[in-house]
């Protein structure tokens, strides 16, 4: 049986891989907020985007053209993987695996900066196509150097998050105790020894640490104190002078993610950024945070066309990436989707995740009756 008979949806996916880990690890990668309102929401608002197909063309249409460029970059399909931290607990090696697979798809990637892999690594796996996501510090002179590193690493677009101004408290989290690397207790243990494949692999990688943060965090410090050090030196307010001293640092092109509105949306251009990543973080900061595709009009109509947009947050399907482009993005990043396929499939969860979304949004497009992503708008309902 073929992968496509076996997994043929991103849903499929997600069962396996529910299968496969640990509760710890399954319950932070479903995870939201709160009530996980806003998880629903970013549903609900994807389902009530339609469109208006078109099934008496002029002449017959060709099949539909995907490749799409994005900040100068041509790209093969109109998609992306989105940053995701603390990959490697969801599957070990998440990130190298990821990396692989946007380079043979011609996708980009973007590496989190807390992630379980050295960013040298996923910048040689995945060539141009790899982007850093960076959480800016409270140290300017850190910040410069931590900023040489990246661009001495080969990276050419930088992200920067800015959703992230304070703590967060996620009740699944703090049900499972959840920690990196994981507490050893009983429930840990209990949960891991009912995922073989999960402890086996982990076991050959190791495991997981920040590695791309601990070298700025004094040694000696054991766990904990490392756990403390690490958030003393994170800045969650990004302010607009932080942003500008980002641009100025930064010799690449830069992204602001985290835009729900059209007014940061308006301060970043002005500043100079490339791009605007409009999201909610998957509905993991703020359970009453508006849906992206909701938002995604009003922040288009705010910068304009020239402006390149991304956006994530709730998309499972080439239909659902379909959606989010007619309401005004460029790109469509998707994070949960290719972690469920790695977590379900390992090695050839990437791929497939890849396969499954190009075929659903050829589809997709075709039965429109839509040649071209950045036409999409035109057969809304």
């Amino acid at each position: 049986m073929d992968l496509d008979q076996r997994y043929p949806s991103i849903g499929d996916l997600a069962a396996a891989a529910r299968r496969r880990i640990p509760r710890f690890a399954w319950e932070y990668l479903i995870s939201g907020i709160g009530a996980e309102a806003g998880l629903a929401r970013n549903r609900a608002a994807l389902d009530a985007v339609t469109f208006r197909p078109r099934y008496l063309p002029v002449k017959k249409t060709s099949d539909p053209v995907l490749r799409t460029t994005l900040l100068g970059q041509q790209f093969a399909l109109p998609f992306g993987i989105t940053p995701f931290g603390l990959s490697g607990l969801m599957w070990p090696k998440a990130a190298e695996i990821a990396a692989r697979s946007a380079a043979r798809a011609g996708v980009p990637f973007g590496l989190s900066s807390f992630a379980t892999t050295r960013m040298e690594t996923v910048r040689e796996l995945a060539g141009d196509n790899a982007w850093y996501q960076h959480y800016p510090v409270n140290d300017l002179a850190l910040q410069a150097r931590m900023l040489a590193d990246i661009a001495d690493a080969g990276y050419k677009v930088l992200i920067v998050t800015v959703d992230i101004p304070t703590d967060t408290r996620r009740d699944r989290d703090l049900r499972v105790g959840l920690s990196v690397p994981p507490r050893i207790n009983l429930r840990s243990v209990c949960d891991i020894a009912v995922r073989p494949a999960w402890a086996l692999a982990t076991a050959r990688a190791g495991m997981p640490e920040f590695v791309n943060l601990m070298p700025h965090i004094p040694v000696g410090l054991g766990r904990a104190g490392s756990a403390r050090a690490l958030l003393d030196l994170m800045e969650g307010t990004v302010t607009q002078k932080m942003l500008a001293e980002l641009r100025d640092l930064w010799p690449g092109k830069l992204i602001v993610k985290g835009v729900l509105s059209p007014n940061d949306a308006r301060v970043a251009q002005a500043i100079g950024v490339d791009g605007i990543w409009v999201s909610n973080h998957g509905g993991r900061q703020l359970d009453a945070a508006r849906a992206p595709v909701e938002i995604l009009p009003e922040i288009r109509a705010a910068v304009g066309r020239d402006m390149a947009i991304m956006a994530d947050s709730g998309a499972r399907s080439g239909l659902d990436i379909a959606r989010i482009l007619a309401r005004g993005a460029d790109f469509v990043f998707l994070g949960r989707a290719f972690i469920f396929a790695i977590a379900a499939l390992g090695s050839r969860g990437g791929d497939h995740a890849c396969h499954v979304l190009h075929q659903e949004l050829r589809a997709a497009l075709g039965q429109i009756g839509c040649r071209r992503p950045d036409e999409l708008h035109r057969f809304l309902d």
